[in-house]
């Protein structure tokens, strides 16, 4: 339990507080602008620092190319910045983590030069080897870095199994190891007794205290619940309000869902962890979509953990650290899985949510808005789904069909909907008749977008436990 000037703070809230610390010492709060921006960013990617089959340059420019505005490279449990990691090249990439391929390598070293380049070549037993050194973040960062146009921002993905479930979150804009996962390799196995609610908790308290020793903006969300298979239960970031992003949209699984849990998707588990935040008078959570990131040659781009799947959209007022990150905590973004939106706006004065989209020729669009009433069934049961064909065995939550219903759909660009008395929070998602990029389980079938969950500014919720956050 922490205090300060002896106000109290409801427990797993400390990460919040530390937001709100670094904006008031720092006034690092986007600050109202005349001409906001929609600026298109990705905070999830891997390259050859962790299992990426990619050098980061490669990954930079995959995303400049495309129009990216901010990028986050986020490997497993490391940050680039030792200056003397080499990498064998060989013909294949062999098991995971994946080989330095030859292929890969010699487009890294036409595109960027022999000059930029550094490689070295040895003679082994089986002959001469060729080995190329990973730039460091720092490196990357000022070929790439162009003001206003295009920034880096650092990052790593906290990498850890807990009980044989995978627990993964990333830090953004913290350009430094936690000491939770120092040493640990690209997993991290956690020592028998602590759940994964109580290894969260250890996650953000270490980021709270960088957070509020360096005075710098960040965020912290939580990767893919649905990967490999219901592996994070909505249970766990209703009992973690700290968290305030998950993945709603990021690659899928190779599992189909449970027949008898059809409904339970990542949108269900969204409108699930909101409406018991809501009653417990908690912030909300708020959903991204990324790419994961994995593939930058041009046969597996398009696929899976390729580029270009799924973004965020962030109205800033300037293409900075601060700003985005600023925004993002106020929820002035929206998530795609390649529909744009040229306005999704909440008004607070008459508690409306308004959205326009950005027309793409001979694509129709449908706009449903989605809430939970307050007094919904609250009544959960468990389903048990045995081990089968690879796939691992799990516990699924069954909640009810109360809880994320569709209130309104508008066929067409542009729609509106007003809070109404008993609507604990809305969100609005907007679907197009395009198909997805590809196709796996627990991912859009699709295009699509989605805003952030809303509620009307001082109404109150049933809270059921602790004192009114602060």
């Amino acid at each position: 339990m922490k205090t300060m000037n002896k106000t109290k703070l409801v427990p797993g809230l400390a990460l919040s507080f530390a937001v709100m610390l670094w904006v008031s010492l720092t006034g690092q709060a986007a600050q109202a602008a005349d001409n906001p921006q929609w600026f298109r960013g990705q905070l999830h990617a891997h390259t050859y620092w962790s299992d990426g089959r990619g050098f980061p340059e490669q990954a930079v420019e995959a995303y400049k190319q495309r129009g990216y505005q901010f990028l986050c490279i986020t490997d497993h449990n490391l940050f680039a910045e030792n200056k003397e990691i080499w990498r064998e090249v060989a013909e294949k990439e062999g098991s995971w983590p994946p080989t330095v391929t030859q292929a890969i390598f010699d487009n890294y070293v036409q595109t960027f030069g022999k000059e930029w380049v550094e490689s070295k070549t040895e003679n082994k037993t089986n002959g001469p080897v060729t080995s190329v050194r990973l730039k460091t973040h720092t490196e990357v960062k000022a070929k790439f870095e162009e003001p206003g146009k295009f920034i880096l921002l650092p990052g790593v993905e906290l990498t850890q199994t807990v009980h044989g479930l995978g627990l993964h979150l990333n830090y953004v804009n913290l350009p430094w190891i936690l000491p939770c996962i120092k040493g640990a390799g690209m997993i991290k196995t956690v020592e028998e007794g602590k759940t994964m609610s109580e290894m969260i908790a250890l996650n953000s308290s270490e980021v709270e205290k960088v957070t509020i020793k360096r005075q710098r903006p960040f965020m912290l969300t939580l990767n893919h619940p649905f990967w490999v298979y219901y592996d994070v239960a909505p249970q766990i970031l209703i009992d973690r309000p700290e968290i305030r992003f998950f993945e709603v949209c990021n690659g899928g699984s190779d599992h189909a869902p449970h027949p008898q849990a059809p409904n339970y998707t990542c949108e269900k588990y969204w409108d699930i962890v909101n409406a018991f935040r809501r009653i417990q008078g908690h912030p909300l959570l708020y959903g991204i979509g990324t790419d994961d990131a994995h593939f930058y040659d041009a046969q597996r781009t398009k696929g899976i953990c390729g580029v270009g799947d799924a973004w965020v959209m962030v109205r800033a007022a300037d293409l900075t650290p601060k700003h985005l990150l600023a925004a993002m905590h106020k929820g002035d973004f929206y998530a795609s899985s390649g529909v744009f939106l040229e306005e999704a706006a909440f008004i607070p004065a008459d508690n409306t949510l308004r959205v326009k989209v950005k027309v793409e020729p001979g694509v129709h669009y449908r706009i449903d808005f989605i809430t939970t009433k307050q007094g919904f069934d609250r009544t959960r049961t468990e389903m048990a789904c045995p081990a089968e064909n690879g796939r691992p065995a799990r516990t699924i939550p069954i909640y009810s069909d109360d809880i994320g219903r569709i209130v309104k759909t508008v066929e067409g660009t542009e729609a509106a909907y007003r809070l109404e008395a008993d609507d604990l929070y809305v969100r609005a998602r907007v679907e197009s008749d395009s198909p997805s990029k590809f196709e796996s389980h627990f991912h859009p079938k699709v295009k699509m977008a989605w805003t952030q969950p809303y509620a009307a500014k001082g109404t109150s919720s049933e809270k059921t436990s602790g004192d009114e956050p602060r």
